[in-house]
């Protein structure tokens, strides 16, 4: 028997990424992992175990931080690391960060496994060694002085950077965030991620919630697509569920009466609306995602979404077709939502991935 103990994220520990490792607890005992949580870091029993996964924001009052990491929680936190590290047989950083890209690298000497909710499948990317590229992939668009740069990963740590797992095992049932620590509890058998048929009415041609950010701190690029889909849809006469923020309840049930629904990249890539959409049975249009790699694989262009450019270009004209011709793009949203329904009710599948990624070999 292996014990995994994990040291979660406090605030989201009941209904986030590590959702999934409450959930399916006893079948991973089956599996011959133990697993046992916490929320503090100066516990104690987090030490002598098999491993130790740390969920990387943790920390996020501090170093995890970029705009508080400095040299002092810096040297505290590595030499935690170090001490932790002499204590388990195996230390794995969760990275969870919302983009492909890390500002956790200078983590890597300090432990045995870095693993990150979504990877670039070209990871020399990370390498970077000219220090001009954006963290994030999409945004290298920008001009040099508007790019937000990161400390590469050295060369010989890359090995250590492998594919974890993304945000579709978080707990997306209807009192999953409200009263996380019950929700947590209650068993999917009786109290399941309620999925909407497909083939409903749905007198939504579109749903989008959202507001205009401004470019606070110079993250113009950060929010350039969710800005340019607002001026965008303000300027289409269609049947539109748009605008600021509204109750969770009717949030879900615009998005259940929607043909489409259109999820933009903002600090990352993939979002709690690709899974929304998903499970409310509205077509999934997405800028490509063709050069991520991901678990559960959820992304296939034209099979479980609809791809369009990183820069919107020709959107306007893509939605129009896509709605005067919904029945023809009726079959991507019931494939992305089997392919979810699937994933989050195969424990031995996850599993089988996780061990393979905390794998030496």
């Amino acid at each position: 028997m292996k014990t995994l103990k994990i040291l979660d994220w406090p605030s989201k520990q009941y209904y986030g990424e590590t959702h999934h490792f409450h959930r399916w607890k006893r079948k991973l005992l089956d599996h011959g992992i133990k697993v046992e949580f916490y929320v503090d870091h100066r516990d104690k029993g987090l030490a002598d175990a098999d491993y130790v996964l740390i969920h990387s924001r943790h920390f996020a009052g501090g170093w995890q931080n970029i705009s508080t990491r400095n040299a002092r929680n810096e040297e505290q936190l590595f030499r935690f690391l170090q001490s932790l590290r002499a204590s388990a047989d195996q230390l794995i950083w969760f990275d969870a960060a919302d983009s492909t890209g890390s500002y956790d690298f200078p983590v890597l000497p300090y432990v045995d496994f870095f693993l990150k909710k979504q990877l670039l499948r070209n990871k020399d990317y990370y390498v970077n060694p000219e220090g001009e590229k954006d963290i994030r992939v999409w945004l290298n668009c920008l001009s040099p002085g508007e790019r937000k740069r990161f400390e590469p990963c050295p060369k010989g740590e890359l090995h250590k950077v492998r594919l974890g797992w993304n945000i579709g095992f978080n707990d997306y049932r209807y009192f999953g965030y409200k009263m996380s620590r019950l929700s947590n509890y209650l068993s999917y058998k009786w109290y399941p991620v309620r999925f909407t048929d497909v083939d409903q009415q749905r007198p939504y041609d579109l749903a989008y919630r959202g507001t205009i950010h401004p470019d606070q701190d110079g993250q113009r690029g950060v929010f350039y697509q969710r800005n340019h889909l607002i001026h965008l849809f303000n300027q289409m006469n269609l049947q539109m569920a748009t605008g600021g923020n509204v109750s969770k309840s009717r949030y879900w049930k615009e998005l259940k009466a929607a043909k489409l629904s259109v999820s933009p990249f903002g600090w990352g890539e993939i979002c709690y609306r690709d899974f929304e959409t998903f499970i409310s049975g509205a077509v999934l249009v997405k800028p490509v995602m063709s050069h991520i790699e991901t678990f559960p694989d959820l992304f296939i262009a034209d099979e479980t979404y609809v791809p369009v450019h990183w820069n919107f270009s020709g959107l306007e004209g893509q939605l129009t077709e896509m709605i005067s011709n919904y029945d023809h793009y009726r079959h991507i949203a019931r494939n992305g939502q089997k392919r979810y329904y699937d994933a989050i009710n195969d424990a031995e599948k996850f599993i089988s991935f996780f061990k393979n990624s905390i794998n030496n070999t």
